[in-house]
C-alpha cells in the first residue's frame, strides 16, 4: 500500500518539562485534558499527552495518533526536584529555535484575566507592545504559550476553555524557501497562510494538513485561526546567508523542545517515501529498540517525530 500525505496529521509536538504535576495543572486550566500516559521506568521518564477533548473541541475523543494538535510533555524522573535543573525556552541566545505554542481563544480579554488572575506570568500582555491582539503567557518551564482570537465575532464577557484550539506551533528556520520546500513536498503540508512584516525584517508562514482541518469558511478574515495543528515557520531575512546552523533545535544541551510529530496512514510505506526522498534521518524505523517510531530531521535540525495513526492502521497498543 502506498501512502497518501493528505491523510497524515500534525500530531504532537514535545516539550521537555521539570515538574510535571505543575505543568499539566497549567494545561489543564487552559482547558486541556490529559488523554494518554505513557510511564518507562526502566529508562527513568513518562510521556503526559494533554488535547482538547471536550464535546466543543475539533477532535471529539479520537484516538491519541488520530488527531491534530496534541501536546506531549516528558518527564525525566528526577527532575522536579534538581534546584540545578531548567529548560531553555527556544527564546533566548544563543539558543534560540522552537518560539512557541498558540492557543485560540474564544474571548482573548477575558482569557487573559483569566490567566492573569490565576498568577501565571506573562512575556507580553496584550496592553503591551505595538500587537494589541495577541499575548503571551509563560508556563511553569518558561516556554511561551501565545494567546490569539479564533474570530472577531462578538463574543460577550466570559470565555469557555471548551471553545479553545491548540493551533499551531512556532519554528524558527534558516531559510524560508529551503523549509517550505521541505515542508510541502517532503512531508506534504499545504501552505496556508503567509504574513510578511517587511518593516520588522521577517515573515510568517503558516503550513498545515487541510484533509484533517474544518472546511474554510468564506468571509473569514483568518480562517486558519479556527484550525488545529498548523505549524508556523518565521523566517528573518538574511538568516539563509549565514554559515552553518542558525537555530538550536532543543535536543543539544541546554534541552527543551524536543520534537514536532506527524501520524501517518501507513507507516512503512511513509517511511520507505521518505527514504526515496533522501531524507536525512536521526532514526530510521528499524534502528534502536523502538521499531513504531521513526525521526526525519528536517532543513534546520529539528526532529519529526513519525508514528502510525492507529485508527486507519492498528499496529501498536499505546
Amino acid at each position: 500500500m502506498a501512502t497518501e500525505t493528505a491523510k497524515y496529521k500534525l500530531n504532537h509536538t514535545m516539550l521537555r518539562v521539570k515538574d510535571p504535576k505543575r505543568s499539566v495543572e497549567f494545561y489543564k486550566f487552559l482547558g486541556f485534558n490529559q488523554i494518554q500516559q505513557l510511564d518507562f521506568p526502566d529508562n527513568k521518564f513518562s510521556l503526559y499527552f494533554l488535547a482538547y477533548n471536550g464535546p466543543k473541541s475539533l477532535q471529539g475523543d479520537r484516538h491519541w495518533t488520530d488527531r491534530n494538535a496534541v501536546l506531549e510533555l516528558t518527564h525525566n524522573y528526577g527532575t522536579e526536584s534538581d534546584p540545578n535543573y531548567s529548560v531553555t525556552n527556544g527564546n533566548t541566545e544563543p539558543h534560540r529555535g522552537f518560539g512557541h505554542i498558540a492557543i485560540s481563544v474564544d474571548n482573548i480579554e477575558v482569557a487573559c484575566k483569566r490567566l492573569e488572575d490565576a498568577g501565571y506570568s506573562f512575556q507580553k500582555k496584550l496592553t503591551e507592545g505595538r500587537m494589541k491582539h495577541i499575548a503571551f503567557a509563560k508556563d511553569p518551564d518558561g516556554y511561551w504559550v501565545e494567546i490569539i482570537r479564533r474570530h472577531d465575532e462578538d463574543v460577550g464577557t466570559t470565555t469557555d476553555t471548551g471553545n479553545y484550539r491548540l493551533n499551531h506551533t512556532m519554528l524558527r528556520v534558516k531559510s524560508a524557501e529551503t523549509s517550505l520546500k521541505f515542508y510541502q513536498e517532503v512531508m506534504g503540508m499545504t501552505l496556508l497562510r503567509t504574513i510578511e512584516n517587511k518593516d520588522a525584517a521577517f515573515n510568517l508562514y503558516f503550513l498545515g494538513y487541510p484533509a484533517s482541518n474544518p472546511t474554510v469558511q468564506d468571509g473569514v478574515r483568518n480562517p486558519v485561526a479556527e484550525w488545529e495543528g498548523l505549524l508556523e515557520l518565521t523566517w528573518n531575512y538574511g538568516t539563509e546567508k549565514q554559515e552553518g546552523k542558525v537555530y538550536h533545535d532543543g535536543n543539544s544541551e541546554p534541552q527543551g523542545f524536543g520534537h514536532i510529530c506527524v501520524s501517518v496512514d501507513d507507516l512503512n510505506a511513509a517511511c520507505e517515501r521518505f527514504e526515496s526522498l533522501d531524507v536525512n534521518w536521526k532514526k530510521r524505523l528499524t534502528d534502536g529498540r523502538m521499531k513504531n517510531v521513526a525521526f526525519v530531521l528536517d532543513p534546520d535540525g529539528y526532529w519529526i517525530e513519525v508514528i502510525q495513526n492507529e485508527t486507519l492502521k492498528r499496529t501498536s497498543n499505546w
